[in-house]
């Protein structure tokens, strides 16, 4: 598990990273953090019962969106956050615990930096979710 604080929503337990955390990886472009954050996020993601799990389904229309924006473009960035949360409103469960942490991460996102680094982070908890198992 993450090493961020537990949370409940909705009698549901869920999972967040401490915000410090997240401006390492989005602000600094610490690549460290980002794996460590990642690994633990995919492998959360990808664990618990059939219904319970992430799929990657779930999020294809928010990954395939930010695999095609080249560089860093502000409307378009704000333009995912709606989406996640059409994600997370549609599926619940885990896709929630995806979308609040990607929100708080892209409202810290102000330059092409930020933006690799961002990128560089939902891809990464999507490829450690399928490696821990993640469909």
């Amino acid at each position: 598990m993450p090493n961020g604080k537990k949370f409940h929503d909705g009698g549901r337990p869920g999972i967040s990273i401490p915000k410090e955390n997240i401006q390492k990886i989005v602000v600094e472009g610490n690549a460290q953090s980002l794996n460590k954050e990642a690994n633990d996020l995919g492998q959360y993601f990808a664990a618990g019962s059939e219904r319970d799990r992430l799929s990657s389904s779930q999020i294809r229309n928010v990954l395939d969106k930010l695999q095609r924006m080249k560089s860093f473009d502000q409307n378009k960035l704000q333009l995912l956050r709606p989406l996640l949360a059409y994600a997370a409103g549609r599926h619940g469960g885990k896709v929630k615990d995806l979308q609040k942490i990607s929100d708080q991460a892209i409202q810290m996102v102000e330059n092409n930096q930020h933006f690799a680094n961002f990128k560089n982070f939902f891809e990464a908890i999507v490829a450690y979710h399928r490696y821990h198992g993640g469909k």
